[in-house]
C-alpha cells in the first residue's frame, strides 16, 4: 500500500511539472518493459551501491566496474551522495549510469531541470524526447560528436525516482544503447 501511495504521489508530481512547462513537450517514446515492473525504491532498505545494475544485465552487456562520478554540484547543492557503474554494451561502447540522491523529491526533480538547462536547442529536430519506461517518465536527451569525421549523435536518459536521480550516458551512437541499460535498472 506504501509503494501505491508513493507512484500516485510521484504520478501527480510528474503530472504538476508537465502542465506547469517545466519539461518540453515533445514525442514521447513507450519502451515495452513488461519483464521489469519495479516503480518503487524501498527507502528503508536500500543503497546507492545496491542500485547499480551488476547482474541481468540486456544482453551483450559487460559491468566495469565503479569509477569515480561526475561532479553534479553545479546543477544542485542538495547532492547527499552519487555513485557511478561503467559498462560497456554489444558494440564495445562505454556506457555509464550515475544515480544521484537528492534530499527530497523537488530537489530531484530541480537537479534534472537544471541538468537539461546546460544544453541548447539544436537548430533541427528534437534534443529532448519524453519516454516511459519501468513505470516512469524519463528524458532521452540527444547531442552530437565527431567521430572519423562525422557528426554522430550520442544519447543518454535522464529521470528521477522519489528522491534519486538517474542517468545513462552512452558512448555508442545508437539510441538503444542507454535505453537498454535505463530499461534494466528497473528504477
Amino acid at each position: 500500500m506504501y509503494n501505491l501511495k508513493k507512484t500516485v504521489a510521484s504520478i501527480l508530481l510528474i503530472s504538476i511539472i508537465l502542465l506547469s512547462g517545466c519539461i518540453q513537450d515533445t514525442d514521447t517514446e513507450i519502451i515495452d518493459n513488461s519483464d521489469n515492473t519495479s516503480s518503487g525504491i524501498d527507502q528503508d532498505n536500500f543503497t546507492l551501491d545496491s542500485m547499480v545494475k551488476i547482474e541481468n544485465l540486456p544482453s551483450g552487456y559487460e559491468y566495469l566496474g565503479a569509477p569515480p562520478i561526475t561532479d553534479y554540484n553545479e546543477f544542485s547543492e542538495k547532492i547527499i551522495e552519487l555513485k557511478e557503474g561503467a559498462y560497456r554494451d554489444e558494440d564495445n561502447f562505454d556506457v555509464l549510469l550515475d544515480i544521484i540522491e537528492l534530499d527530497s523529491d523537488s530537489a530531484a526533480t530541480e537537479f534534472i531541470f537544471n541538468y537539461k538547462s546546460q544544453y541548447e536547442q539544436l537548430s533541427t529536430g528534437d534534443r529532448f524526447t519524453n519516454v516511459n519506461f519501468n513505470g516512469h517518465t524519463g528524458t532521452r536527451i540527444k547531442t552530437y560528436t565527431y567521430r572519423a569525421g562525422n557528426q554522430l549523435p550520442k544519447y543518454q536518459v535522464i529521470w528521477n525516482n522519489d528522491n534519486i536521480v538517474f542517468i545513462v550516458r552512452s558512448n555508442s551512437n545508437l539510441e538503444s544503447s542507454a535505453m537498454n541499460l535505463a530499461t534494466a535498472t528497473g528504477y
